[in-house]
């Protein structure tokens, strides 16, 4: 008897973001991603991460620290943490070229022979989330597989959040985060940059990094081969 079909198998890109442990110390892990989490809550929560580094370290305290946070250790990259990841449950992974500390690893290109797979992801996109007040201190907005559309402004404080493109018409003075969960063309726009934080597909600027010319002008910022490039729009 031919048995029934239970699963159905897809192959999908992933988004994937991989994170290289330079410093074994376990305790300033944890609090590098407590950090990272208070800036960028929505980016982290959920976020797919494969370790790699280049020496043994306690993976198990990793992956705890990471779990707390809300990010999802899904596997190793092959070498010094290859030995221990069967002990946790991860698979090992091919490894890949290094990417800068703190940047979040672009998707694979989509392959050439299924190129309708773009135009379904973009198909299943919801309408633009419009908020039409203002975002005020202590405030988080996300929209969820969608542009999102602030037509006021964004109080210091304050975080507006898209799987896609985030606008602001008014002031920015919290946090913006565009490509949420790995989108890496997607951009931040505003009409008056004053932010605290902004980011694109996890790679983000604080304030302090963000160049005093720019502040309190029109602005956009995206990604450019990985790097966070802000610039401004009036000219």
């Amino acid at each position: 008897m031919t048995p029934k079909n239970a699963l159905e198998f897809k192959g999908r890109m992933l988004s994937l973001t991989r994170a290289r442990i330079i410093d074994p110390d376990v305790s300033a892990i944890a609090a590098q991603l407590q950090d990272f989490a208070r800036q960028m809550p929505q980016a982290v929560r959920g976020m797919p991460v494969v370790l790699e580094a280049d020496r043994a370290v306690e993976l198990g305290g990793v992956i705890a620290a990471m779990r707390e946070v809300g990010m999802l250790p899904i596997g190793v990259a092959d070498g010094p943490l290859a030995a221990s990841a069967q002990n946790w449950g991860l698979p090992v992974l091919p490894g890949e070229s290094r990417s800068r500390p703190g940047r979040a690893a672009p998707p694979a290109p989509a392959p050439a022979e299924t190129p309708a797979e773009p135009a379904a992801a973009v198909a299943a996109r919801r309408p633009t989330r419009i908020v039409t007040e203002p975002v005020r201190s202590g405030q988080q907005i996300y929209a969820v597989d969608s542009d999102l559309v602030v037509i006021s402004t964004v109080g210091a404080g304050a975080e507006v959040a898209a799987d896609g493109c985030v606008h602001v018409y008014g002031a920015l003075r919290g946090r913006a985060i565009a490509g949420a969960r790995g989108e890496t063309t997607a951009r931040v726009f505003c009409r008056k940059l004053e932010a605290e934080l902004v980011a694109v597909a996890g790679v983000y600027a604080v304030a302090e990094q963000i160049a005093a010319d720019l502040r309190g002008r029109p602005a956009q910022v995206q990604l450019a081969d990985g790097t966070l490039k802000i610039e401004c729009l009036d000219g």
